[in-house]
């Protein structure tokens, strides 16, 4: 009875110690932007069972001394390693009812600037310019600025729209309208007339990377 008894206590206290579940690697930490969130999957895929708690936020506003990795697109113009993964193209769109099919560096600059405020001034219908950018502190926004516009401030006339998937809605639904969108955002309800620059898909990492965030890293360049 005794033996029978000692066994079950080192059956039961088996069972106990089996049962108690494994300590978990703390979530991978991950801020983007919305123009990089397409990448977004692939980092998904590539972090395996690992889990990944992401986070939205504005270019400016990325803070990598709270996160292990963060994705933008651009020059990150930061001191901590940066990786490309990929390149996009920073597009002027506009409504496919529109007649124009390109834009020239200059119309481009009027447009945004509000030195042109009618299509009939670019070739086009006698109509308004409705221009939509995104606000200032967004990466897509910020290389625009610099690239398109070298500096000048957009028209004050302006409308924000918060996020790509709004701007392509803005622009497919007024004739007049004129924005801009990343081709990896850009839907068949918007037409392409010019393309402001070819830019980097970045990872950034608050240091150098180690175990995991550096696996990912690989596995996104390949």
């Amino acid at each position: 009875m005794k033996k029978f008894c000692f066994l079950l206590f080192v059956f039961s206290l088996s069972a106990c110690v089996s049962a108690t579940p494994a300590p978990q690697a703390a979530p991978l930490r991950v801020q983007y932007t919305f123009t990089a969130q397409p990448w977004l999957a692939d980092m998904y895929d590539c972090a395996g069972g690992n889990v990944v708690s992401a986070e939205l936020r504005a270019a400016e506003y990325l803070d990598l001394s709270s996160v292990d990795l963060a994705l933008r697109i651009g020059d990150a113009n930061v001191t901590s390693p940066t990786y490309q993964i990929d390149t996009d193209e920073i597009l002027v769109i506009i409504n496919p009812q529109n007649p124009i099919n390109s834009l020239t560096a200059d119309e481009v600059l009027g447009l945004f600037t509000g030195s042109i405020q009618n299509w009939q001034e670019v070739n086009s219908d006698d109509a308004p310019v409705q221009v939509w950018v995104f606000v200032a502190g967004e990466d897509v926004q910020q290389i625009f600025a610099q690239t398109a516009l070298g500096g000048a401030p957009v028209t004050s006339l302006a409308r924000l729209a918060p996020g790509p998937e709004e701007m392509a809605q803005a622009i497919a639904e007024d004739v007049n309208a004129v924005g801009i969108l990343t081709q990896s955002w850009k839907a068949e309800n918007v037409s392409a007339v010019y393309t402001v620059a070819i830019v980097p898909v970045l990872v950034l990492s608050p240091d150098e990377p180690q175990g995991i965030s550096n696996d990912i890293i690989a596995c996104l360049q390949k």
